[in-house]
């Protein structure tokens, strides 16, 4: 499940950054198409994805809670990764199963 997930968010983030170069390079000149906050956005969810991705093994999210350090930072990682995968949860590819908890 979650190695699914990260290649999903990770494949959103490419088609994001791509649109934003795309629509930056068609705008004329000296126009602002892109809040400042559009790319730094897309690095940080790129971030918490790729610290999550060699660890997300060990979630449980899925199972019983592990009791070692491991399992607590890959399932806090993994809440993060599913909290910012909600911002996909209209578009083809998502599952209902990557939803947090909080949010089923």
């Amino acid at each position: 499940m979650n190695d699914g997930l990260i290649q999903f968010v990770r494949a959103k983030l490419d088609a994001d950054e791509h649109n934003v170069v795309m629509i930056t390079s068609l705008a004329p000149p000296d126009t602002d198409v892109t809040l400042d906050s559009t790319i730094p956005m897309i690095d940080m969810v790129r971030a918490v994805t790729d610290l999550y991705a060699p660890v997300a093994h060990l979630d449980p999210s899925d199972t019983a809670p592990g009791k070692d350090f491991e399992a607590g930072w890959a399932a806090g990682l993994g809440a993060a990764v599913r909290l910012l995968a909600q911002t996909y949860h209209d578009t083809p590819g998502y599952r209902e199963e990557w939803r947090p908890r909080t949010l089923r």
